[in-house]
């Protein structure tokens, strides 16, 4: 009895103790956890963002209230438009201006070249005549000296009346032989002029040239004015909650001056981590998080950002409010955005990265790899190979791509095709899953030249479409091998023309059309880059013009079929203007079906992007690259909308390309990636496959 009292009494004296051990041990296990790297804490990073003007302006109208979840692209508030709509207005009649300009410049160049060619067929007329009453004089002296050389025989006439007539036949004579060369001579000259009055319709004068230039300064002062005009829409860019009205309707913003103030939250989460943890934690390491104070599966995310240095974190990161912590702050990406106020807590658990697997040796039907795909997909944008014999024959520029699976191989349009003698001529490339380019181009038959080939797609029963840009060289020129869109069919290595129309000229023939397009100026600054197929629909993305909001169209062709079944006559009077070609966009179904927000990052600022391509995928969604609209520079960026539907877009950035332009998309013969090939001008071309993931 007495030894059970002191084992009680002892119990008494520890168990106070022994309950403090407990606490900090459970304390110790919840706040570590079990793992390795234990268990950490972190805070959701609340991003502000303000949503400014440019310029000055008058708010009109505010589109959402304090606490309001807002979207990519959402428009937050609308600016007063009426200066610069009257600043457009003028712009406008300037152009028309010059336009008028330009065609009386034409039209008083085409009248002095026609007097002169007037002038020279009147002489030639004239010195026909001539040689006519020559000739006619000549064989009436001829008959002259013929009877007074009989008279002088008979002495019944003097032999002075016959030296007088022998002189005026050569005279006569002399002329005579004159006259075809004479001839010659103004023939050829009319036909220098009929030259010059062809060369003059086709390039006009030094006088319509400067016009032409300052017509096209005049059409990029309004497109400029127009995205000025589109900055007067607010609209979020990224997706956060509204935090602070500013500015109520009536009142008036400065330049940079706030209107809307929105936090951006559950993106990414900061994690306190204690030093002993934090030196081991890697970028790129995987991490799984949870919600304080929440049930549910864990969360995933990656580490993208590792704090500078050691030093005292937050107290809220403390675990005893009077010890203070020291470690780093590292900010963890989520992999999916998620919905939660800024700061809210977490419990993050970090995890090495896994070693990237070792490639396997691979055989491939095309050109040796030296190194595996596998390899190629982790090192990021990588030259694209051109034999030297090749490289020779073509300024390969890729700007569009489609995958061949049944092949194993990609075909590539370019911009430009071949050198010299082989400028224009119709060509395709292909491309191995390494990168590297066959030496034979793959030959299109049925088309004599092709120019700024932009977009590549391929149809449901294997026809192939090409797009050409539709738009002006860069001195103003437009030929019809600039405006071709072109259904081919696979014969033999090659493909030869099923099908061919010529998009810019069937809509400058129809201005109703274009206007519905989304072109009242008309086709002057028509630029489409993108062209996708899906359940028989043809999907074509511009890169310019934008539309007043600052937009990039997508057109939609329901019946490609009806469009390619126009008959030769059509498709000519169409490349005349001929009114008899209008229709035929409307047969096939032509409209604006959606409109998307894809600006792009140059020199560190956001600048309007349009469409460099598209591509639907197998997961439902609709992969879009962008470069800039109309702005000089190389930049890009990748999106994504997960249940396109006709109307307003609202993309999802996936990736920024800072000084590269992506111009191609296609699925990869990898599963789970995205192929996208880059135009480097003068340097080589790249390509990169990218994951493509919901």
């Amino acid at each position: 009895m007495k030894t059970m009292d002191r084992m009680q009494s002892a119990l008494q004296r520890v168990a106070p103790g022994i309950c403090l051990v407990a606490t900090l041990g459970a304390a110790a296990w919840l706040h570590f956890g079990g793992d390795q790297r234990g268990h950490v804490v972190g805070f959701a990073q609340a991003t502000p963002e303000a949503i400014a003007p440019t310029e000055i302006a008058r708010v009109v109208s505010i589109g959402v209230g304090v606490g309001d979840e807002v979207l990519p692209g959402q428009i937050i508030a609308q600016l007063d438009t009426t200066a610069i709509d009257a600043e457009i207005a003028v712009a406008k009649a300037d152009k028309t201006r010059l336009e008028a300009e330009v065609r009386a410049e034409e039209a008083v160049l085409a009248q002095k070249l026609d007097v002169d060619l007037e002038a020279l067929e009147r002489e030639q007329a004239r010195q026909r005549e001539e040689q006519l009453r020559v000739s006619a004089e000549a064989k009436a002296l001829d008959d002259e000296m013929s009877r007074v050389k009989q008279l002088v025989e008979d002495r019944q006439a003097v032999f002075g009346e016959l030296a007088q007539l022998d002189l005026q036949r050569a005279t006569v004579t002399a002329l005579a032989s004159e006259k075809p060369r004479t001839l010659g001579l103004l023939a050829k000259q009319i036909k220098a002029a009929e030259q010059r009055r062809k060369t003059a319709k086709q390039e006009g004068s030094a006088t319509a040239a400067k016009l032409e230039a300052d017509l096209l300064v005049a059409e990029r002062n309004i497109e400029l004015l127009q995205q000025r005009r589109a900055g007067y829409v607010l609209r979020a860019t990224g997706r956060g909650r509204v935090a602070a009205v500013d500015k109520q309707p009536g009142e008036v913003a400065g330049p940079g001056e706030p209107v809307v103030r929105l936090v951006s939250t559950g993106e990414r989460v900061v994690a306190c981590v204690p030093e002993g943890i934090a030196l081991g934690i890697r970028e790129g390491d995987d991490a799984r998080l949870w919600i304080r104070g929440q049930s549910g599966d864990a969360l995933r995310g990656k580490t993208v950002a590792l704090g500078p240095l050691v030093s005292e974190l937050p107290a809220r990161c403390w675990t005893n409010p009077k010890m203070p912590m020291w470690g780093r702050e590292i900010t963890v990406a989520l992999s999916a955005p998620i919905d939660v106020l800024a700061g809210q807590a977490f419990d993050v658990v970090f995890e090495p990265a896994a070693a990237p697997p070792q490639p396997l040796p691979a055989v491939t039907p095309m050109a040796a790899p030296t190194s595996s795909p596998t390899s190629l997909r982790a090192a990021g944008p990588l030259p694209v190979t051109l034999p030297p014999s090749l490289a020779n024959r073509t300024r390969f520029e890729p700007s569009g791509l489609v995958t061949r699976a049944s092949e194993g191989r990609y075909l590539v349009v370019s911009d430009d095709t071949g050198r010299d003698e082989d400028e224009g001529k119709p060509w395709l490339f292909a491309m191995s899953t390494t990168g590297a380019i066959d030496a034979e181009p793959v030959q299109i038959d049925g088309v004599a030249e092709l120019s700024d080939v932009e977009a590549i797609a391929a149809g449901d029963a294997g026809e192939i479409y090409l797009l050409s840009s539709q738009s002006f060289s860069k001195k103003g020129k437009r030929k019809p091998a600039r405006t071709a869109l072109l259904r081919l069919r696979q014969e033999g290595r090659g493909f030869r023309v099923d099908g061919e129309v010529h998009l810019a000229e069937l809509l400058d023939a129809d201005p109703a059309r274009a206007h519905a397009l989304g072109l009242p100026n008309g086709t002057r600054s028509l630029d489409i880059e993108g062209l996708a197929f899906r359940q028989g629909a043809l999907h074509l993305g511009l890169k310019a013009p934008l539309d007043a909001q600052g937009n990039a169209m997508i057109w939609q062709i329901a019946s490609p079929g009806a469009l390619f079944a126009a008959r030769p006559d059509a498709v000519k009077a169409a490349a005349r203007k001929d009114s008899s070609a209008s229709g035929r966009l409307a047969e096939a179904g032509a409209s604006l079906w959606a409109r998307a927000r894809v600006d792009v990052e140059l020199a560190g600022k956001s600048t309007p992007g349009g469409i460099s391509d598209l591509q639907f995928l197998p997961d439902g969604s609709l992969a879009i690259t962008s470069t800039p609209s109309t702005a000089d520079g190389d930049a890009g960026a990748l999106w994504r909308v997960d249940a396109p539907q006709a109307g307003a877009l609202a993309p999802l950035l996936v990736r920024r390309f800072p000084g590269l332009k992506p111009e191609g998309i296609a699925p990869s013969l990898a599963p789970g990636r995205l192929m996208i090939v880059f135009d480097a001008g003068s340097s080589a071309p790249l390509f990169e496959e990218v994951p493509w993931a919901p």
